[in-house]
C-alpha cells in the first residue's frame, strides 16, 4: 500500500481513544469522509443481472463416452454441440426458437 493510500485510510478511521468531552463533539467545519467500504466498492452490488435474452453459461458433468458420442453426432451433422443440445432440449418440450439454436456467431453488427 502506498503512503498516500495509507494516509487516506488513517484519516478516514475514527480515533481509537477519546481525549475528553471536546473530542466527542465534532467541529462544525469537519466533514465526515465516506466510509472505507464504499471507497473500495464493497457497498455496491457485486452481481449484475444479465439483460433479457442474454446467453448464460451452462456446465454439466457427463460421462466421457456420452461426450464422445455427442461430438461424433455433431460432426456427422455438421453442427455445433450447442445447436445439437438445444435441438434435443426442444425435443423435451422446452421452448427453443430457431434463432436460439442458430446463435449469434458469425452475425455482423448493424
Amino acid at each position: 500500500m502506498t503512503s498516500k493510500k495509507l494516509g487516506a485510510l488513517l484519516r478516514s478511521a475514527p480515533p481509537a481513544t477519546v481525549m475528553g468531552d471536546a473530542a466527542l463533539e465534532p467541529s462544525p467545519s469537519a466533514t465526515r469522509p465516506e466510509p472505507i467500504a464504499d471507497q473500495v466498492g464493497l457497498l455496491r452490488p457485486a452481481i449484475k443481472t444479465p439483460p433479457p435474452g442474454a446467453e448464460v453459461p451452462l456446465q454439466v458433468l457427463i460421462p466421457e463416452h456420452i461426450r464422445r458420442q455427442l461430438a461424433v453426432k455433431a460432426a456427422e451433422e455438421g453442427r455445433s454441440l450447442r445447436s445439437l443440445v438445444l435441438t434435443a432440449l426442444r425435443g423435451l418440450g422446452i421452448e427453443v426458437s430457431e434463432a436460439d439454436i442458430k446463435g449469434k456467431r458469425g452475425q455482423r453488427r448493424t
